[in-house]
């Protein structure tokens, strides 16, 4: 049996539930390069989505130093089996692609720099068909440095993660706002205060369930007399005034750099919570819940204390969704390294440190049973891998043995990559190039 890719990728975390989940029956892998494309006016690319039998990306132009500022951003359409050009569009405002996202048949492209205005693009998928252009507006309360993320809705409306000032106070914020279908003003949801020294910030991991955004807010620390663990909080586009001040789900833990990592799947929300311990800062505690969606019912609940970690906990993570319900875990630090190992946690409490490689890789997806990673090396050059992962308990932790792994070379550096129709899709800085199994 040849080998098998489904699927799309839609969001940046596979889709607006953020599972990294994607459909494969791999069989014997013979991994091949089957195309390498790079943008013909040089600059560079920033976002990829698989829809369907096509991959869209999302390129800017190189700085124009005769006009600068006045560089736009260009949309792609490729064929996912030849990497030829199927369409292409250059938006028509010199602002930088800041998210993308895939839903009921629409492009959504969503570009701004600080000073300019939020641009909204539906397009279609196909043929970049414009739908609509629309400047959103967020209010008199805050203003925007940047969109950090977006999540479209399946009636046409966008969740957006800001990087905003909150104008009465000056302290900048994540907020949340959702901007209807009808091109309407957007609604703020929720402003969380974050430090300067976060600077930028990164998007934190929410998720997405029907119409509703389910967000990560940090925990506090102050000692131990002074701590609050991480939560979620649930927020739906037009709030509630009989809703309660409370968090949706709360974490156990707490500690230095508290943080929470939310995805969906099915009828859950599930999350993994990481933290340092204060007295032994090589170490980190974990833990891992699924509640159900519609009553928020915890299911269940896994706990780990006093993981080794390489260095203190990063600011972002990678989570993902197993087929076997397990969720697979890993920081990284502001250079994407990883900063633990690679975390399992599992419906029956159980929650395990799995070794991914004496160097190690980032974990990207869970790729049908194997575990989709990439790992580059000083030269820049790309390695992609696909692991499995055993159930045995070990003295050192689990193991993952690698199943295929194939060198893609240099695209560039700052590497993300995607799976679907058929493929392993690895993007760089400068090229993206296709994998067949």
């Amino acid at each position: 049996m040849a080998s098998v890719i489904l699927g799309d990728w839609t969001h940046r975390r596979g889709d607006a539930g953020g599972g990294r989940t994607v459909l494969a029956e791999i069989d014997k892998p013979r991994p091949t390069i089957a195309w390498s494309w790079t943008p013909e006016h040089g600059g560079r690319v920033d976002q990829v989505r698989v829809v369907g039998s096509t991959v869209v990306v999302a390129t800017m132009m190189p700085r124009d130093s005769n006009a600068p500022g006045w560089e736009h951003a260009v949309i792609y359409v490729l064929d996912a089996a030849s990497g030829g050009e199927v369409a292409r569009r250059v938006l028509p405002d010199a602002v930088p692609v800041a998210a993308m996202a895939v839903d009921s048949g629409i492009v959504h492209v969503v570009a701004t720099r600080k000073g300019e205005p939020i641009f909204w693009y539906a397009l279609s998928p196909a043929e970049l068909v414009p739908v609509h252009r629309r400047m959103v507006a967020i209010g008199d309360a805050v203003t925007h440095d940047d969109v950090l993320d977006a999540w479209a809705t399946a009636d046409g409306g966008l969740w957006l993660e800001l990087d905003a000032t909150l104008l009465e106070s000056g302290v900048r914020a994540h907020t949340y706002a959702f901007a209807p279908h009808d091109g309407g003003p957007a609604v703020t949801c929720l402003n969380d205060e974050h430090p300067t020294a976060a600077n930028p910030p990164l998007a934190r991991d929410a998720c997405a369930g029907d119409r509703d955004l389910f967000v990560p807010l940090d925990g506090r620390w102050g000692g131990e007399a002074d701590a609050s663990p991480p939560v979620l909080s649930r927020l739906e586009p037009r709030p509630r005034t009989d809703a309660g001040t409370g968090p949706w789900a709360r974490a156990d833990l707490i500690g230095p750099r508290a943080r929470i990592h939310a995805l969906g799947g099915e009828d859950v929300i599930c999350a993994v919570a990481a933290a340092e311990d204060p007295a032994k800062p090589d170490r980190a505690r974990f833990e891992a819940f699924a509640i159900d969606r519609a009553t928020g019912a915890l299911r269940w609940r896994a706990t780990h204390d006093r993981i080794a970690i390489r260095s203190p906990l990063g600011d972002s993570a990678r989570i993902a969704r197993r087929p076997n319900g397990e969720l697979l875990f890993q920081s990284l630090d502001a250079e994407g390294v990883p900063t633990t190992p690679l975390v399992g946690a599992s419906s029956d409490g159980r929650l395990d440190e799995i070794l991914l490689g004496a160097r190690p890789y980032v974990l990207d997806a869970a790729l049908g049973d194997l575990v989709l990673a990439h790992r580059e090396n000083k030269e820049g050059r790309v390695e992609v891998g696909g692991f499995a992962i055993d159930r045995e308990g070990r003295l050192l932790g689990r193991r993952a043995v690698a199943s295929w792994t194939l060198d893609a070379g240099d695209l560039g550096g700052g590497t993300t990559v995607y799976a679907g129709a058929g493929a392993v899709v690895v993007r760089g800085a400068l090229r993206v190039c296709a994998v067949r199994l």
